[in-house]
């Protein structure tokens, strides 16, 4: 197969022997091609041999693709190369040690295994169970305690969600250390104490591997570079190639400042740049990059477009989420090539999974948001519809006798459970002996409130329990509580409106979300449709030549939290990479209502139009120009 010729950036950069070095390459230009020819420079041009040469990525799909493409190109060559994750990397130390020492341990993967062991651990320290968005948070948390190697007085420890963070994370450990277990994380925490431990262990893993290359070392935490620095010799030849603009995985521990620290940490470091774009059309290039110059904490780079402006990327707007859906649907009956739908939060993509399957497209989804399908707010919406059909189901009963404007007690639901017997729950409610008048009159309201439930469409019925049964204004008195704002609420509700709105009846909304679980399973491991939906995480590295960006809403994206400072400009940077993952067509679709609110434009929204090579937004729904 014919290579095409290295840019004199790559080249340069390539031809890099002894030594530090940080090349920094803009989207789209070419790190790939770079890492795999300095591994021929290293052995033809140097005399390196091909087994001292260690290359480690960020994910095993990144290693996999990377051993794939030398295979496609260079395999004529005969080298052999390693290529692996940090993790493997770190395992294969550890291994050895257990192997060593007689021990057996298993490892503990982010499954339900570990969901029942932080459960258990949650109820302890707060009585209380552990919701699967706890469960995540959590999770991260304690990840970050590793991989940031936080202590409690680190001001980024005051912003974990529960004050007692440190305690659980010390129970985790102590459970994990009990029951023979160990994850990713333990494994870096073993092998660097092995290596510092083993001096003669250590300078055999250093003689071996002489020279050390990391790809997306954006995303390495601080665990991850203790661990590479540890196996540095005296020539330092560590070879980074990163975009400190593409680091987008702070919640679970990357490094960015590390980037920024290096010529600083390795006096004698070269900095290379890649900054010619082969992927994107130039507007989309220079959009993006306009928009990432905002951030401050970051290299200043130069960003060239290899292909000429042809299509000026845009932000289209649509009433509600029906009417995105349904343009959705139009645009890809005219598609060439393959569409991206890109999110921030995978609740965003369950009304377009929902439009697509109805009209018969066939997609691919990565990172399937399954778990979505047992959020509570699609539980309790459930729960109340169930109640209304059929009014004797206790358990309905018990999950939402709180979360209405019926004002019933802890003692009245005491008396529901005792004299219950099968009979109606609001039967029950209006005979209770110790109530006054006005609270009777209150059950007798609900009781009616739940029959005309009954009888309402699913769409009409669950705008009904928002507002006539109090459920909106139990959201926003528990915001806090619950751990989500407003708008978020809003969403996760108006996307299951969407889902409803063509459904006459709550059993056939039932059945529908049911039906959508068996979808995303069955096309989660789809692999060769031309549409696809992932969040903005999961496109990480891939390339679509149309991309389509939704539910770039306030509280959204950025997220309620990111309101300055790193925060800020790692959402900035997120964004910037769902755009950068374009190569010919670049939308932002925009929805003018949510929840029945008006839904006005993020700050990256305004951002984007702010840019002189974007088009300004245009009302779908009327197809007038809402710019006058």
């Amino acid at each position: 197969m014919r290579q095409k010729p290295l840019t004199s950036s790559q080249k340069s950069a390539s031809m890099h022997h002894l030594g530090p070095a940080l090349t920094l390459a803009i989207p789209g230009s070419g790190k790939t091609t770079l890492l795999l020819h300095r591994l021929i420079e290293l052995v033809e041009t140097y005399g390196v041999h091909p087994e001292s040469i260690l290359t480690l990525t960020f994910s095993k799909a990144s290693a996999d693709d990377m051993s794939a493409r030398y295979e496609e190109r260079f395999s004529h060559l005969g080298y052999r190369f390693s290529f692996m994750t940090i993790h493997k990397f770190a395992f294969n130390i550890f291994k050895r040690y257990l192997a060593h020492q007689g021990k057996e341990m298993k490892l503990l993967e982010d499954g339900l295994e570990k969901f029942k062991i932080l459960s258990e651990i949650y109820r302890k320290h707060h009585h209380d169970t552990l919701s699967d968005d706890d469960f995540e948070t959590l999770s991260n948390h304690i990840g970050l305690i590793y991989n940031l190697r936080l202590s409690r007085q680190d001001p980024r420890a005051e912003q974990f969600q529960w004050k007692d963070t440190f305690e659980m994370a010390e129970a985790f450990h102590e459970y994990k250390r009990a029951h023979h277990l160990f994850d990713f994380d333990d494994m870096l925490v073993s092998a660097i104490k092995i290596l510092e431990k083993s001096p003669n262990l250590l300078e055999q893993v250093r003689r071996k591997y002489r020279f050390i290359q990391v790809d997306e070392a954006q995303d390495t935490s601080k665990l991850q570079f203790e661990l590479i620095e540890l196996l540095l010799g005296e020539e330092k030849n560590l070879f980074l190639v990163a975009d400190d603009d593409q680091s987008i995985y702070g919640f679970r521990g990357a490094f960015p400042q590390y980037l920024l620290d290096f010529p600083d940490r390795f006096k004698s470091a070269k900095v290379y740049y890649l900054d010619e774009n082969f992927r994107s059309d130039a507007n989309i290039v220079s959009t993006a990059a306009a928009i990432i110059t905002a951030n401050t904490n970051r290299f200043s780079k130069v960003m060239n477009a290899y292909h000429p402006a042809e299509v000026r990327p845009s932000v289209h707007v649509f009433y509600d989420l029906s009417a995105r859906n349904q343009y959705l649907i139009s645009e890809k009956s005219q598609i060439e090539g393959n569409l991206a739908i890109l999110y921030r939060n995978k609740i965003s993509a369950l009304s377009v999974i929902d439009a697509l399957e109805r009209n018969g497209h066939p997609f691919q989804i990565k990172d399937a948001p399954i778990r979505e399908f047992s959020h509570w707010i699609i539980q309790d919406l459930i729960a109340f519809m169930t109640l209304a059909m059929i009014p004797q189901d206790l358990e309905s009963f018990l999950r939402i006798a709180f979360k209405t404007n019926g004002y019933i007690s802890r003692e009245m639901v005491n008396h529901v459970k005792q004299h219950h017997r099968g009979r109606s729950v609001f039967s029950v409610l209006v005979e209770i002996p110790f109530l006054e008048d006005y609270q009777t009159r209150t059950q007798e309201r609900i009781q009616a409130q739940f029959d005309a439930l009954a009888r309402l469409r699913p769409y009409d019925a669950i705008h009904y329990i928002e507002t006539e049964l109090g459920y909106l204004d139990y959201l926003k008195n528990n915001l806090q509580r619950l751990g989500i704002t407003l708008n978020h609420a809003r969403t996760r509700l108006d996307t299951f409106k969407s889902i409803a709105k063509p459904l006459k009846s709550g059993f056939e909304f039932m059945n529908r979300i049911e039906q959508l679980k068996q979808t995303l399973k069955e096309n989660q491991f789809n692999s060769n449709e031309k549409i696809v939906l992932s969040t903005i995480h999961g496109s990480k590295g891939l390339e679509f030549d149309q991309v389509f960006l939704i539910d770039v809403n306030p509280q959204i994206f950025p997220g309620f939290k990111a309101t300055e400072g790193d925060a800020l400009e790692e959402e900035r940077r997120l964004f910037y990479v769902a755009l950068t993952r374009a190569k010919k067509v670049l939308e932002v679709l925009h929805v003018d209502f949510i929840g029945g609110s008006y839904n006005p434009p993020s700050k990256f929204v305004e951002e984007f139009l702010a840019q002189p090579f974007a088009d300004h937004l245009f009302n779908n729904a009327t197809g007038k120009s809402t710019t006058g």
